[in-house]
């Protein structure tokens, strides 16, 4: 046989008519199940799921080793020494985004993220060699430098992830692939935060949890290198000797300039710089909202982060059936009010559990379970924005530009929570972590707000411009006319 012919079906005619044969055509799958079929995704997946596992069992070892050495020899600024480790995997963004977007668009994807992992492994491995007998200031100092090379170098990753998920799967099912990657994201901070972190750090040791991440990078090196080959585009050799950094500084404004031309993109960008630029407060602040508030150990965030984890993999699973419902900008703009409130209600559930409780105080157990539930809600909200606007950004980008895309997003998400991130924790330190959170949520609710009334005025206005288009008869004239 030359080939397997396309199947055809002849229905039965009631009239004795002959109908045309019915061609019947594979229909692709919207599901998490149809998206991996795709042998090349599901390597992708895989190599993001791990490497995603890795990456949060590093911050929960950082931040749990930071946090002992401030309490162990009584450093000053807790808060700020936190969130200092969060800015010095952040800046890297900052600086090197745009760079890291021409790169992804402009090289073998496969070949960089491949070298990413590598790189990445190599970079953990230098947490190992930092030792608790140096000085404070000195063991500090050494995180921050070693997790901003770690940021660097996690920077060329991201955008050639992110631009190579539309080009392994079709158009129409790039809403199931971002939410399977949103949900493994979400996943993989409940394991790696909450699970593997805590568990390993306690049984064998930070050091080994170090490692245990490089035997992970390392994988996803592996993996990365099996997918299919993506050369850059071809383009016309101008000037090929001296001109680098001229090109260089052409691709990163077409791709700022591609963005601004956009609205509808431009806004996809501003819903996800706000998510992240919350997340990464409430993340620099929760250790010591955990201690201070909560009163559990340090080690113990993982009961608060489990329940916000298992929000946001329930949040996935709404998205699909409300962006049906509802317009995806509406989704979003209730989730980002909806958070503000419910951080709200978690920065004050001491406040709130006396008041229900006549005065009384809450147990460790009650605050806990009340600020699970509230994490819960949290992480809800949380995918309610994360999936649609990313699934908006993909859609909006163009194949050759995508990375650039992604870049310019990460660099302007970082520098704008680059401010937030600092001066939250540092008041923090000097007015009170609940006091904070309350002001962030605050703005919030205010910015959820302000977009749903912007968006009824707006649907306002088109429904009496089409009315006025539109309007014809006796009903026009005026009762004088």
């Amino acid at each position: 046989m030359s080939g397997a012919a396309t199947p055809t079906v002849s229905p039965p005619s009631s009239g004795g008519e002959e109908r045309p044969p019915r061609i019947l055509r594979p229909v692709r799958q919207n599901t998490f199940a149809g998206v991996l079929r795709n042998g090349p995704f599901l390597r992708l997946w895989l190599s993001q799921a791990l490497s995603q596992t890795a990456n949060n069992m590093v911050n929960f070892a950082l931040l749990l080793r930071v946090t002992d050495i401030v309490t162990f020899h009584g450093v000053a600024g807790a808060n700020t020494a936190v969130s200092l480790v969060i800015l010095s995997f952040s800046i890297p963004s900052v600086i090197f985004g745009p760079v890291a977007g021409v790169a992804a668009d402009r090289t073998n994807r496969r070949t960089l993220m491949t070298l990413v992992n590598v790189g990445r492994a190599i970079s953990v491995l230098l947490f190992i060699l930092i030792r608790p007998t140096w000085h404070a200031q000195t063991i500090l100092l050494a995180i921050y430098l070693i997790t901003f090379l770690f940021g660097t170098i996690s920077q060329f990753f991201a955008p050639a992830e992110g631009a190579a998920i539309p080009s392994l799967v079709p158009r129409d099912q790039l809403l199931a692939a971002n939410s399977l990657f949103n949900l493994t994201f979400t996943a993989t901070q409940l394991l790696g935060f909450a699970v593997f972190g805590p568990v390993l750090a306690k049984v064998v040791g930070v050091d080994v949890l170090f490692g245990a991440c490089v035997a992970l990078f390392a994988v996803c090196a592996l993996l990365t290198m099996t997918l299919p080959t993506s050369p850059p585009p071809e383009r016309n050799a101008t000037g090929a000797d001296g001109q680098m950094m001229n090109r260089l500084w052409a691709d990163i404004r077409e791709g700022l300039l591609y963005i601004l031309q956009d609205p509808l993109l431009l806004r996809s960008i501003v819903y996800l710089t706000l998510a992240a630029t919350t997340f990464l407060m409430v993340a620099s602040l929760g250790p010591e909202f955990v201690t201070k508030v909560i009163g559990l150990p340090p080690g113990d965030i993982g009961f608060i982060v489990a329940p916000a984890g298992l929000g946001v993999v329930l949040g996935v699973f709404l998205v699909p059936p409300l962006v049906r419902r509802f317009p995806r900008d509406a989704v979003i703009d209730w989730a980002i009010a909806l958070a503000g409130v419910i951080l709200a209600l978690l920065a004050l559930s001491r406040v709130i559990l006396g008041a229900l409780l006549d005065g009384g105080t809450p147990s460790v157990a009650t605050e806990t379970a009340f600020a699970g539930l509230l994490a819960a809600a949290l992480g809800v909200c949380n995918a309610c924005v994360l999936v649609p606007a990313q699934t908006i950004l993909q859609e909006r980008s163009h194949e050759q530009i995508r990375a650039r895309v992604y870049a310019t997003f990460f660099t302007i998400s970082n520098s704008v929570a680059f401010i937030p991130i600092f001066f939250a924790a540092a008041s923090a330190d000097i007015f009170g972590v609940v006091q904070v959170l309350v002001v962030v949520a605050a703005i919030l609710t205010g910015v959820g707000v302000v977009s749903l009334l912007h968006r009824h005025s707006e649907a306002m206005a088109r429904r009496g411009r089409v009315r006025t288009r539109h309007r014809q008869g006796p009903e026009t004239l005026g009762p004088n006319e």
